[in-house]
C-alpha cells in the first residue's frame, strides 16, 4: 500500500508555502487562491484553505534509512526537534525496524521523518530526503470499527509489525500506513497534543487499486 495523494487543511497557505518549500525543500506543483500542492517524493501533498479552524494533524514522510542521522542533523538547524525522552530526540522502533524524529510545521502539525530498514534505500526524491508521505494519522470515534470497515470494504490489512488495539491500530505496509487512533489520544511523542478530527482526503494505492478515503 502507498499513499498517492494526501489533502489537509491549513489556516495560512502563505506560511505553509514558505515552510514546505523552504524548510522541507518540496517542489510546488500547483498554487491557487485556496489550494496549494507539493511533490513529496511519490506523494502529492495538498493543502486547502480553512478559516479559524486551527487544524492540526500528524503525518510522516519516508526517508532513506541510511539518511536518518544526516536528516536529523540538517533539520535540527531549521526546526526544533521534539524530545522522545529526557535524553533523546531520536526514536528507535525496534519492532518496526525503523528510526524517526519529530517536529512541528507552521500549522502546528506534528511531522515525522522515518527511515525504515526493511525498505529499499533509495527511490524518487524531490527533496534532499523525502521519498513519500508514509503515514497519516486518522482520529476516529471507534478504532476497531474503523479498522474493520477499511479491511472489509477495501480489502486492506493490519500492519504486521504492530498488534492492533482499541487505542492504536495500523493499517497498511511499510510503504504506506493509516494510523488509527481515538479522538483525544495524545500524538506521540507529546503529552499535550490530543488527536483531533479535521477534514482529510487521502488516496491510497493497494494491489493496483486506487482507493479514495474522505474523513470530515
Amino acid at each position: 500500500m502507498t499513499i498517492k495523494e494526501l489533502t489537509l487543511l491549513s489556516d495560512n497557505l502563505a506560511e505553509t508555502k514558505q515552510f514546505y518549500a523552504r524548510i522541507l525543500g518540496l517542489p510546488i506543483v500547483s498554487e491557487e487562491t485556496s489550494t496549494l500542492s507539493f511533490a513529496a517524493g511519490a506523494t502529492l501533498l495538498c493543502f486547502e484553505q480553512s478559516t479559524n479552524l486551527r487544524p492540526r494533524y500528524h503525518f510522516a514522510f519516508n526517508i532513506p534509512y541510511t539518511s536518518v542521522m544526516d536528516a536529523f542533523s540538517q533539520m535540527s538547524k531549521k526546526v526544533d526537534i521534539l524530545p522522545i525522552s529526557k535524553n533523546s530526540k531520536l526514536a528507535d522502533f525496534v519492532n518496526w525496524n525503523a528510526k524517526s524524529f519529530y517536529f512541528y510545521d507552521n500549522n502546528g502539525n506534528i511531522l515525522e521523518f522515518i527511515g525504515r530498514n526493511d525498505l529499499p534505500d533509495r527511490d524518487k526524491m524531490d527533496s534532499p530526503f523525502i521519498l513519500s508521505v508514509s503515514e497519516i494519522g486518522l482520529p476516529v470515534k471507534n478504532v476497531k470499527d474503523e479498522c474493520e470497515n477499511l479491511i472489509n470494504e477495501h480489502r486492506l490489512g493490519y500492519f504486521d509489525k504492530q498488534p492492533p488495539s482499541d487505542t492504536f491500530s495500523v493499517i497498511g505496509k511499510d510503504t504506506g500506513l493509516l494510523i488509527i487512533v481515538p479522538v483525544g489520544r495524545n500524538w506521540y511523542p507529546t503529552d499535550n497534543h490530543p488527536a483531533e478530527a479535521y477534514k482529510i482526503k487521502v488516496v491510497i494505492l493497494n494491489a493496483e487499486r486506487e482507493i479514495p478515503l474522505l474523513y470530515e
